[in-house]
C-alpha cells in the first residue's frame, strides 16, 4: 500500500550502511484500514522515515490503486507532515499511471512539481547566464550523463538533469535556469509550457540520438547563447568527427541499401529514425 524505495540502478554498498534500496517502510496495510482510511498508517511512516533517515531533503508519496478506491487525503497529509518536519513532501495522485499511453501520469508528475516543489523553499543557488535544465530524459540507459558532458563541453552549466536521476535541489532550483531543453517534449512539455509562463524561460527541444542530429542540436541550442558559445560548439563537433567517420566507415558495408521497420512506442521513436538514416 505505502512503500518507500530508491532507484535500485544506483545499489551499490551495504544494505543499511550506505545503500538502502533494498529497505522498505510497510505499513502492514489491512482490510480495515480500506474501510476507515489508511492516512494514519502513512503519517506514521513519515515520522519514521524522519527518524531513521534524518538527513533525508524530502519525501515523494506515490499513491497506488487502492488510494484510488478509497480515496484517502494524501494531499492533507503531505500538508501536515511538511509543516511538521519542515521538510518538501510531494503527494503524487497517479494511481495506475492514468490516461491513455499514460499522458495524465505525465501531466499529473508535471503538476505535482509546479504546485508542490517549486517556490516552496528559499535557496543560496547563484546562477548564471549558462545555465540550462535538461527536462525529460529518462537516463535509462546513461543518456542522459553523455549528453551533459556534451553540454558542458561547450560551456554550459546543467543545473538540473531531470527526470531520472534529478534529486530535489535540481528541481527546485530549475526556476531559475536561462534556458529548459525538453528530450521528451510529450511528457514534460506542461512544465516547460509552465516555467516559460511564470518565469519567463524559453525551453527548446533537442535530439541527441545519431550523429546528425547530436551536430544540429549542439548549433541550435549555440546560437541561443552566442558566438563563443557557437564557437565552443564547432570546435566539439569537430573534435568527435573521427569517431563518427570511424563507426560510419564499420558499419556502412553491411547496412547500405538496407531497410528499417518501426514498431513505433516506447522510447522516442521519431527521435531514431534520423539515426537509423545515419546509418
Amino acid at each position: 500500500h505505502y512503500s518507500w524505495s530508491q532507484r535500485r540502478n544506483y545499489y551499490v554498498g551495504l544494505t543499511g550502511v550506505e545503500a538502502f534500496v533494498t529497505m522498505q517502510f510497510t505499513s502492514d496495510f489491512q482490510e480495515k484500514d480500506i474501510v476507515f482510511g489508511g492516512d494514519k498508517k502513512l503519517e506514521k511512516l513519515i515520522d519514521e522515515v524522519e527518524q531513521l533517515f534524518p538527513l533525508n531533503n524530502g519525501v515523494s508519496l506515490q499513491s497506488e490503486c487502492p488510494i484510488g478506491l478509497i480515496g484517502d487525503d494524501i494531499e492533507a497529509v503531505a500538508r501536515k507532515k511538511a509543516k511538521e518536519h519542515d521538510k518538501t513532501i510531494v503527494p503524487v495522485r497517479c494511481e495506475g499511471f492514468r490516461g491513455v499511453s499514460q499522458s495524465l501520469g505525465h501531466h499529473i508528475a508535471n503538476d505535482a512539481i509546479r504546485d508542490w516543489v517549486f517556490d516552496k523553499k528559499e535557496s543560496d543557488f547563484e546562477p548564471s547566464f549558462f545555465d540550462v535544465n535538461v527536462i525529460g530524459d529518462y537516463n535509462i540507459g546513461g543518456d542522459a550523463w553523455a549528453s551533459r558532458i556534451l553540454l558542458e563541453a561547450m560551456g554550459l552549466r546543467v543545473v538540473g538533469n531531470w527526470s531520472g536521476d534529478a534529486t530535489l535541489a535540481e528541481v527546485e532550483r530549475a526556476p531559475k535556469a536561462t534556458l529548459n531543453l525538453i528530450h521528451c517534449y510529450r511528457s514534460m512539455n506542461y512544465i516547460a509550457r509552465h516555467m516559460e509562463e511564470k518565469y519567463g524561460i524559453p525551453w527548446m527541444e533537442y535530439n541527441f540520438f545519431g550523429p546528425s542530429q547530436i551536430e544540429a542540436s549542439l548549433r541550435n541550442i549555440a546560437a541561443f547563447f552566442g558566438p563563443e558559445t557557437q564557437g565552443k560548439a564547432e570546435a566539439l563537433i569537430t573534435r568527435y568527427q573521427p569517431l563518427v567517420q570511424a563507426v560510419t566507415e564499420k558499419y556502412r558495408p553491411r547496412l547500405i541499401g538496407k531497410t528499417v521497420m518501426l514498431y513505433v512506442g516506447g522510447l522516442r521513436p521519431r527521435h531514431v529514425i534520423t539515426a537509423y538514416e545515419d546509418l
